[in-house]
């Protein structure tokens, strides 16, 4: 039972971990609501609160020192609710929606930075690679939700979408009474800390960095070109391409659920099984004749997809000290923004060479993820990381 409210607190923080594209669905009303502006500038209030959530992330290094988690946390769901709820009351401008879009990528920053450092101070290292896949599980869940249901009340008026917001109030409430409040700030000790970004850069967590940023650059091969593979392939129209989104987002979260279960038979290498997994998915996905093969791959690029987002933040947990997990977090998620906003141009540069075709981007894709997987496999880093803590 003790472990029990942690559980709680935790999943519940993690469904609204991706609030930033739950109004997604409304886009194109957007566009028609704000006739004058570009398209580019529309997109910008999905786009924005990916940037800004860096500003979130490593702000929470320095919060951390002067609050506890808990705090810092619910500061960040506070900002979701009122951030996201404020567009449906102020809309005529585009501009002070992206304003709040902005608002709202920053305290997604503080949420999806503190998530870790709970699952580290809570769970053992056996029991917390698994914890990182349910969280990436309801992570998904609250996606796929919200998403939907932003879509069914953007039918109302777009703004009407962002009323889905109005769900951090009850996160707000599940968490101030379910998550703990970390001992190390209870004990005032948090300020004897210093904080170093030199510190926290150790050699394997440049390493995982570098890897995050290839696979990043791999995934966004297959967002960014697959609504272009299903029209340039005949295999359907826009609808198509979203049903096998979707399709994306259930491996993902079927995965997510499965990770306990595999770290125990393959511990030491579930990293690179994520990038085998991704690679092998998007030569799927290239090569598919069909719908029904297009499908299959789009479901295991959500699960390569989510086996690295529960891997690769469970590793900086093994591999950082625990009041450096905030530096060593908001490290890996500006690797991983860097390497989606590099995507499209190293992706499509190599592209160039052979035809510019969306297959051709996701043979590119692949070939990265399984360059970076053979590396892992060959260094054996997942069982050097680990047993530095055995």
């Amino acid at each position: 039972m003790r472990i029990a409210k942690p559980t709680i607190g935790i999943l519940t923080l993690s469904m609204i971990s991706l609030s930033g594209i739950f109004i997604t669905p409304v886009i194109g009303l957007v566009a028609e609501a704000f006739p004058q502006a570009s398209l580019s500038s529309v997109q910008m209030i999905v786009s924005v609160s990916t940037l800004t959530a860096l500003v979130g992330a490593w702000c929470t290094g320095k919060l951390v020192q002067l609050f506890s988690r808990k705090t810092v946390a619910l500061l960040g769901i506070a900002g979701v609710l009122v951030f996201g709820f404020l567009p449906f009351i102020v809309h005529s401008s585009l501009s002070v929606v992206i304003a709040l879009s902005g608002c709202l990528g920053v305290c997604l920053g503080l949420i999806n930075n503190t998530l870790p450092a709970f699952i580290s101070e809570h769970y053992d290292v056996e029991q917390r690679q698994g914890m990182m896949g349910k969280q990436v599980a309801f992570a998904s869940i609250g996606a796929m939700v919200f998403i939907y249901a932003a879509g069914m009340l953007g039918t109302v008026a777009w703004y009407y979408a962002y009323l889905v917001y109005l769900f951090a109030a009850i996160v707000l409430l599940v968490c101030w009474f379910t998550l703990p409040k970390d001992a190390v700030a209870e004990d005032g000790n948090r300020g004897e800390q210093k904080f170093s970004i030199t510190q926290a850069l150790t050699p394997k967590v440049l390493f995982l960095l570098a890897a995050g940023f290839f696979f990043l650059i791999a995934n966004n091969a297959y967002s960014n070109n697959l609504a272009l593979l299903v029209a340039q392939n005949n295999l359907g129209d826009s609808g198509t391409a979203g049903l096998a989104t979707t399709i994306g987002q259930l491996g993902g979260l079927i995965a997510g659920l499965l990770i306990g279960r595999l770290a125990k038979r393959i511990t030491n290498h579930l990293l690179m099984l994520g990038f085998v997994i991704e690679g092998v998915a998007l030569l799927v996905v290239g090569f598919a004749p069909n719908l029904l093969v297009l499908v299959i791959g789009c479901f295991f690029v959500g699960a390569g997809l989510s086996v690295y987002y529960a891997q690769a933040p469970f590793l900086i947990t093994v591999l950082e000290k625990p009041y450096l997990i905030p530096l060593g977090i908001a490290a890996m998620t500006t690797a991983n923004a860097l390497g989606g906003f590099a995507s499209p141009v190293v992706v499509n540069a190599i592209n160039g060479l052979f035809g510019s075709t969306a297959a051709g981007a996701m043979c590119i894709g692949a070939t990265m993820a399984l360059i970076v997987a053979v590396v892992l496999g060959v260094t054996n880093y997942q069982k050097h990381c680990l047993d530095a803590v055995r």
